[in-house]
């Protein structure tokens, strides 16, 4: 009798374990369902799991004086443990440019590196790693004119990168600020050609974006107030962009706490390159689930 009624209590406690998965799982499909008719970005994403795995990458780097120098070297420093799994065999194509050289418009954009991931270690090491290295805030050099001001060209760097780049991804770390206040010609969010380069599913941007640095004698309440207000501002469009389907663009805040900020970027790095195939599909998952978490917090 004893052991009846514990085969008994067993068989109910199997019953009931079958209809809650059963529940969550008819759950997950309304859910999903539900999403992918009434979230576009979620719906984008979705579609763009078959994709095939992405070998083109473009990195723009923002050197002006409001990125954190520990930011810059961090970040550095992950781009190199990142792009060194491509080398031998893996065949991508990465091209990285300098957002910020002295000058204005497309005269503060450099280019560093546009190779084709090298084929061993040590041409890794003398083609990108020592490129990479290399890159430092930006500053005038001694007796420089002051006709070539320090500016931060993001619009303009937008206007020349997604021109250039339809289909392809984009990975830009900066604080999201435009500034080229002191320049002849100013130039302003260009929505024309983020909507033209959003027509092509396949491609996206990715930003990796700090909260603004003030050096020295700079750091005043009313310029940082002003510098938030710009990144927030910055966000806001885009994202409306992105929820009237118009671009694929994401959004990932860089941690102030430098003990957080190293694991972080590696972290994004993966996502943003993946190198193998498990990267791939777990980069596309948590894009579905950042859309997902974007639509909650509105």
């Amino acid at each position: 009798m004893i052991k009846h009624n514990s085969f008994r209590k067993k068989s109910l406690f199997k019953t009931k374990w079958f209809d809650i998965c059963c529940f969550l799982f008819i759950t997950l499909i309304i859910s999903i369902t539900a999403l992918y008719f009434t979230n576009k970005d979620f719906a984008i994403e979705l579609r763009q799991v078959r994709q095939p795995k992405p070998n083109l990458f473009n990195i723009g780097i923002d050197v002006s004086q409001t990125i954190k120098p520990g930011v810059l070297a961090d970040f550095k420093e992950a781009l190199i443990l990142r792009l060194r799994n491509f080398t031998g065999g893996k065949k991508a194509y990465y091209h990285i440019s300098l957002i910020g050289t002295p000058g204005c418009g497309k005269e503060a954009i450099v280019d560093v590196v546009s190779t084709q991931s090298p084929k061993d270690p040590d041409s890794f090491s003398r083609r990108v790693e020592k490129k990479i290295t290399q890159i430092s805030i930006a500053k005038k050099a001694k007796g420089q004119s002051d006709t070539q001001p320090l500016t931060t060209p993001l619009f303009c760097f937008l206007e020349k990168i997604l021109t250039e780049r339809i289909g392809e991804r984009i990975i830009i770390l900066s604080d999201l600020v435009n500034d080229d206040e002191g320049c002849q010609k100013q130039y302003s969010l260009p929505l024309t050609t983020i909507t033209n380069f959003g027509i092509h599913k396949d491609g996206q941007i990715i930003f990796l974006y700090s909260t603004p640095y003030l050096p020295g004698k700079y750091t005043t309440p009313e310029i940082y107030e002003k510098l938030i207000n710009k990144q927030e501002n910055f966000i806001k469009e885009m994202r409306k962009l992105s929820s009237q389907g118009k671009v694929r663009v994401f959004f990932y805040h860089i941690p102030d706490n430098p003990q957080k900020r190293l694991p972080f970027l590696k972290s994004k790095l993966q996502n943003s390159i993946p190198a193998t195939t498990f990267e791939v599909i777990w980069e596309r998952v948590s894009k579905m689930i950042n859309t997902i978490i974007c639509a909650v917090r509105g």
